[in-house]
């Protein structure tokens, strides 16, 4: 690719350079006001073993957007589920003369939910398999006290299985990016790089995170966000994927108050659409714990597929 095309003037050859030949780059997934994100394989870890890691290379050559940096690093490197990317590596390295801070996690093998989204509503059976593995990850970082903040289709990673096309071929999810997240006791928080002056002036007064998929307290600048917060930001994602489109056409007013599934043009089985309903409650203490959440999901969709099986119904997607 021309030197010209990389907006965040990062050149593959500079990075290689700047990592010891460690990594191969590859493509160029994402690029932003932080820094840029390319597919890349390592082969050999900082101590020179070998090493064959498909990995995503984030690079943020701002550094005043460390403040942001730091917890995501510190919140992969105490998590490992199925459900979650996997921390590979992480330091600084000198790209083309400028301290440029990377992180290398797993990459993930897929699509992002927003690519899905652009052809449409998603089975049943295909929402009722991200809806269980999102929440089994906000449970995994909920037992350490982390919260997300940020859930929303770029943030969730299909891997696509090309099953049966009544069933769906969305068999699993992974739920990436936790740059956003937040520790709910200062204890943890005090192992984090301390913010500066002009960081905690930047990230005061306003929630970090989407608009559109804010939780009521989220959006009002609750400090002590609990699980609770990120289980509301997956109901709206799971009730997009059901309409085919935004709930509220991305209005985070309109959603202040709560929202409701059931009532409405949403075709789908009654225990999903009433598990939508305690999600998508204005009041956190009414929306259900994670890890039930993700063992509700699944007996729903386990019981779809027995039904399919003898021939009783096939998933649905909504109406217009």
């Amino acid at each position: 690719m021309a030197i010209h095309n990389y907006i965040c003037k990062f050149v593959p050859a500079d990075i290689e350079a700047a990592l010891g030949r460690r990594y191969i780059i590859g493509s160029e997934i994402a690029v932003g006001g932080q820094g840029a994100v390319f597919r890349a394989t390592r082969t050999s870890q900082p101590d020179g073993t070998a090493a064959n890691d498909a990995v995503a290379l984030k690079l943020h050559f701002d550094r005043r957007r460390n403040f942001r940096v730091q917890p995501e690093i510190a919140a992969m490197e105490n998590v490992s589920h199925p459900n979650l990317a996997r921390l590979i590596e992480h330091g600084y390295c000198d790209v083309a003369g400028r301290n440029t801070r990377y992180v290398a996690s797993e990459f993930i093998e897929g699509q992002p939910l927003s690519a899905q989204l652009t052809s449409g509503r998603l089975l049943e059976s295909e929402v009722l398999a991200i809806g269980r593995d999102v929440s089994a990850a906000i449970a995994e970082i909920w037992s350490r006290r982390l919260v997300h903040g940020d859930i929303k289709p770029s943030n969730i990673m299909l891997r696509n299985s090309g099953g049966h096309m009544m069933l769906g071929s969305v068999d699993s999810a992974v739920l990436i990016d936790l740059g956003v997240a937040k520790y709910l006791d200062q204890g943890n928080i005090s192992t984090l790089k301390p913010l500066d002056r002009r960081d905690r002036r930047r990230s005061a007064g306003r929630p970090l995170g989407t608009l559109g998929y804010f939780s009521p307290e989220q959006l009002r600048g609750t400090k002590a966000l609990s699980c609770a917060s990120d289980v509301f930001s997956l109901g709206v994602v799971m009730l997009q994927c059901l309409l085919g489109r935004h709930p509220t056409d991305d209005d985070q007013t309109a959603i202040t108050d709560g929202i409701r599934a059931s009532g409405g043009k949403v075709a789908a089985s009654v225990g999903l659409l009433c598990a939508l309903d305690m999600m998508l409650s204005a009041l956190p203490t009414f929306r259900p714990n994670p890890a039930e959440l993700s063992r509700r999901f699944q007996s729903i969709r386990q019981t779809m597929q027995a039904d399919f099986a003898k021939g009783a119904r096939a998933p649905m997607k909504s109406q217009d």
